[in-house]
């Protein structure tokens, strides 16, 4: 018997949902998925999170995914982190010229839609 398996699906679950407005478990939450540098959201950091929730829950990522969206909070959680990098893309992209667009090379494209599951 594995105590993780329980704990964990139903930590983060607490996380996500934060029953009782708490702050101190929203800053938890903004820890485990933000960078220490900038605040934005960390991909790496999600991924490492949605990676682990797998993992230990011993269910598929795309079920964790799913579980995370049926949640009322969960859904305000990813609609607020698409906002931030629609932001922030509209915000990088009207900085540079569309000539500096066309001579970037295309290794350093980065999509900020892209999540791999």
């Amino acid at each position: 018997f594995n105590v993780l398996t329980i704990m964990y699906p139903y930590a983060l679950n607490r996380l996500l949902r934060n029953p009782s407005q708490s702050p101190v478990v929203e800053r938890t939450l903004q820890q485990l998925i933000r960078s220490e540098v900038d605040g934005r959201v960390d991909r790496k950091k999600m991924k490492r999170l949605l990676r682990d929730s797998a993992t230990i829950s011993g269910l598929p990522k795309r079920r964790v995914v799913w579980d995370i969206m049926k949640e009322r909070e969960g859904r305000k959680l990813v609609m607020d982190i698409l906002k931030e990098e629609v932001s922030y893309a509209i915000k990088g992209s009207s900085r540079t010229s569309a000539g500096d667009r066309q001579n970037s090379p295309k290794g350093n494209k980065r999509k900020w839609y892209y999540l791999e599951l």
